[in-house]
């Protein structure tokens, strides 16, 4: 490496350092975490592909493949003032099918330890607005507990030439020792590589472009320049004529005093002084943080998740092109607070939760200019509360002296926010949910009510669990599906020695019947009963599949939950087929979202493949007349058999067909029409079919018509009261390839008006916050997402190929936030659109 002084020295020193805190050690081989395309989805234990992208957050992290290019590939990271972006190095799939062991992870191995290798090294070049605040940086996050690592800042002695560029690949070398913290030593079980953003004070934050990245022993020579802070591009120039201050002018909704100064007394509070729509509530959107009062005191509520925490942003928000404050939190005159010198802050506080010896409220403090530092986290508890702990029926005081805050690198100056913290992802039970008021610091300490319990708050009692409706998974609420909740007659069979149940095949009643299979069974299902079964709950592996007969099975609704596996399938060698029916009726005082009646996959492996019928657009070789029983077709169109169906387009010419003017066709008449080929003439250099039935309209030469037979078929029987539809969600397989899916689907095309639920508060079921009674407050009349074919928040990669889906009143193929390969689909008579990718996170192919 190649150094030049003063840097050489510092870097020298971190070098040795970093030797100095390892044992002696053999040289490590390269671990590759990023070099192509490929890279950038977990592998498998087989060292396959599986899809599952390794990127932190796919809205703003992309992987670029430069094929065809001798550029390598690359991860474009697109940070916002809210949001970093990164590679995540974690385990992306495990499960009871796999004995609950890693099945597939990122590279190199999930949760590595850095200080394995000596040196993080990568190529990068960096676009933004850079000052001496802001500059691009990297950081790591451990599994757990949540440590963050030292933040990196890409300059100096870690960069070729001292500094990166927009237009130029610059080398970085990283000691890996420098990520270490008093809390997070050893660097082990990374979760995270995060390229940082510079927060809400900037309305341009980094965009990285990162590729070859790995560990290694031996890095790179660089030529090491001297730290800079000028910009990496530099700002636009002010304008001759200077813009307007707009300094915030508005005093806080109290005053503060030489001893005494409130930092959140009111709703006004909220937000900035300047702007009403500017929050001062660090993550407000992502928890819905909200004021409200009662009888005692005005407060805000945050109700943490797994991944985040809630608080108050300090200081400016928002700057001019002059970098003049116009926009300002606590203390609402555009600089960061110091409480450097100040004695205590106090507030008070409710808390609600399933706490636990490694799950507490606590409370913490980030500022410190750039990077950011972090401050001591206070647990809520003890000296610092009154009688020790917090509860959620009363207002609680707490008063915590700021020197306990403090830690040896950052004495509390230039404030950026206070944090109500989470417990993490590694806490299965409620997180905690804060209500806090009159938040202040003060020089001046309160007497607490010093009693603190002589063991832990009372013990938690759960009430009556079969009072509980509903269980969380992934992101929504499901009815709880268990023996003990069936209505009265209905049975509840298990599969035993690997069987079908053989009671359930003389259950004298339809749709009360539900036939379990549980984990470690393995059952193969090839019979044709006439059983209407209420419910079919897969929570080992279950297969259908014909052995010497065609296959049929009813069932109102197939439940596969997390670890099941539900095949479906059919043999290209066996003329025979799968049909299953769904026939069931919707009971909305257990269900009122309507999850159930179709087939539903709770994080359950789905996997339903029939027979390839290679080409399914079959092109017209001559205009089909009205009254004629002869469709001709291109030679192209194969692997067509006698009691195959085709479905006609409609070809008329002449319609407004405009959304805004298509309800204005009165008299449209949809000419779309089928046919059932009773005979086929392939001598010629065309294919000549015949239908049982005379054709009714025209059809133009050139057009394609579908075609949709399958070896497998999934509909909604026409004496189900309900229509059903298919949904996958969480983790595990979703693959639907070469399906007929007829009349599924229950949301439709009118006005979107979904039924909207609680939990009752009053009731709590176990410490998991999992489980509990769903109060409704509104009853829908068109649900969302229920869709005939839908990937729901997948988070394994789905294949939708080959399929023909047939009559849903709004959309056929749905992939809502998930990764689906869309491909070769036949799609008729979806109301609203055919394929509907949700929210514009999709990602995959879709070729039809």
């Amino acid at each position: 490496m190649k150094l030049s002084a003063p840097i050489a020295l510092v870097l020298l020193a971190k070098f040795q350092n970093c030797c100095a805190k390892t044992s002696p050690r053999d040289l490590q081989e390269d671990a590759i975490i990023f070099q192509n395309y490929d890279d950038g989805f977990a592998k498998g234990d087989q060292g396959d592909k599986v899809g599952t992208p390794c990127f932190t957050d796919g809205r703003w992290v992309s992987f670029v493949e430069n094929s065809g290019s001798a550029e390598p590939d690359y991860m474009n990271i697109a940070t916002t003032k809210w949001h970093s972006g990164g590679y995540r190095m974690a385990c992306m799939d495990r499960g009871s099918h796999t004995n609950w062991q890693c099945w597939a992870a990122c590279q190199p191995t999930p949760y590595p330890n850095f200080l394995e290798w000596g040196y993080l090294i990568f190529e990068a070049k960096v676009s933004g607005v850079f000052d001496s605040i802001c500059q691009p940086s990297i950081g790591l996050t451990k599994k757990y507990p949540q440590y963050q690592s030292n933040v990196i800042t890409l300059n100096g002695a870690y960069v070729d030439g001292g500094s990166l560029s927009d237009t130029e690949w610059k080398t970085v070398v990283i000691p890996t020792s420098d990520f270490t913290t008093e809390q997070w030593t050893d660097v082990k079980g990374v979760k995270d590589i995060h390229f940082r953003n510079c927060g809400t004070g900037y309305s341009v934050n980094p965009t990285y472009q990162v590729r070859s990245l790995k560990l290694t022993d031996i890095p790179p020579d660089i030529q090491v320049a001297p730290v800079t802070l000028s910009p990496t591009k530099f700002p636009t120039p002010a304008p001759t004529t200077p813009l307007p201050t707009r300094m915030p002018t508005s005093v806080p909704s109290f005053v503060p005093t030489d001893d005494y100064w409130p930092v959140w007394e009111t709703s006004v509070d909220d937000h900035t002084r300047e702007n009403p729509d500017k929050t001062c509530f660090v993550n407000q959107d992502r928890l819905n943080i909200v004021s409200a009062s009662d009888a005692d005191a005005e407060y805000f509520t945050i109700q943490t998740d797994k991944w985040a925490g809630g608080g108050i942003l300090f200081g400016c928000q928002l700057k001019d092109s002059n970098y003049n404050c116009i926009e300002s939190c606590f203390g609402w005159d555009g600089l960061k607070p110091d409480w450097s010198e100040k004695g205590y802050l106090t507030f008070l506080a409710k808390i609600e939760g399933d706490f636990t010896e490694t799950c507490q409220p606590t409370i913490s403090l980030t500022g410190g200019g750039w990077p950011r530092s972090s401050s001591n986290k206070i647990q809520l508890g003890d000296i610092y509360v009154d009688q020790g702990y917090l509860v959620s029926y009363e207002w609680r005081r707490v008063m915590i002296p700021v020197d306990d805050l403090k830690t040896s690198d950052w004495n509390l100056n230039s404030l950026y926010a206070m944090h109500f913290n989470s417990c993490g992802e590694e806490h299965d039970g409620g997180q905690p949910k804060y209500k806090i008021s009159a938040v202040a610091v003060t020089n001046t300490a309160i007497d607490l009510i010093s009693s603190p319990p002589s063991s832990s708050p009372s013990e938690y009692v759960s009430d009556n669990p079969l009072l509980a409706t509903h269980r969380f998974y992934h992101t929504n609420w499901y009815p709880l599906v268990k023996a003990d909740r069936e209505p009265s007659g209905n049975m509840w069979y298990v599969a035993e020695n690997n069987s079908w149940p053989a009671n359930a095949f003389s259950h004298p009643l339809s749709r009360s019947a539900t036939v379990h299979i549980p984990q470690g069974q393995t059952v193969v299902y090839s019979g044709a009963d006439s059983i209407i079964y209420d419910k079919i709950v897969v929570e080992g592996s279950l297969t259908i599949q014909p052995i010497s007969s065609d296959v049929s099975l009813t069932a109102g609704t197939i439940l596969v939950e997390e670890g099941g596996e539900l095949n479906i399938l059919t043999d290209e060698s066996s003329p025979f087929t799968v049909a299953v029916h769904i026939d069931g009726a919707l009971d909305h005082s257990i269900d009122p979202e309507e999850q159930m009646i179709g087939i539903v996959s709770l994080g359950g492996n789905l996997n339903i493949v029939g027979n390839d019928v290679g080409n399914a657009m079959l092109r017209l070789a001559q205009t089909v007349t009205s009254g004629s029983q002869t469709v001709e077709l291109h030679a192209e169109s194969a692997n067509l058999q006698i009691g195959n169906e085709i479905i006609l387009p409609d070809t008329q010419t002449g319609l407004p067909v405009g959304h805004w003017d298509f309800p204005n066709n009165v008299n449209y008449v949809d000419q779309t029409e089928s046919c059932v080929i009773s005979n086929i003439d392939a001598s010629l250099a065309t294919s000549v079919i015949t239908c049982e039935s005379p054709l009714q309209y025209d059809h133009t030469a050139g057009s394609h018509a579908g075609h949709v037979t399958r070896s497998i078929t999934v509909k909604t029987s026409p004496n189900s009261d309900d229509r059903g539809h298919i949904l996958h969600t969480g983790v595990g397989k979703f693959h639907i390839n070469n399906t007929r899916i007829e009349q599924f689907g229950r949301t439709t095309t009118d006005m979107i008006d979904s039924t909207v639920m609680s939990p009752n508060p009053d009731l709590k079921f176990g410490q998991d916050g999992l489980t509990q009674q769903m109060v409704v407050s509104h009853f829908g009349t068109n649900q969302i997402a229920r869709y005939a074919l839908h990937a729901h928040h997948s988070m394994v990669e789905g294949i939708f190929d080959g399929n023909a889906i047939l009559y849903s009143p709004r959309d056929g193929c749905v992939a809502h936030d998930s990764r689906v390969h869309i491909t070769k689909n036949v799609i008729v008579g979806a109301d609203g659109t055919g394929i509907f990718l949700e929210d514009g996170t999709e990602t995959g192919p879709v070729a039809n």
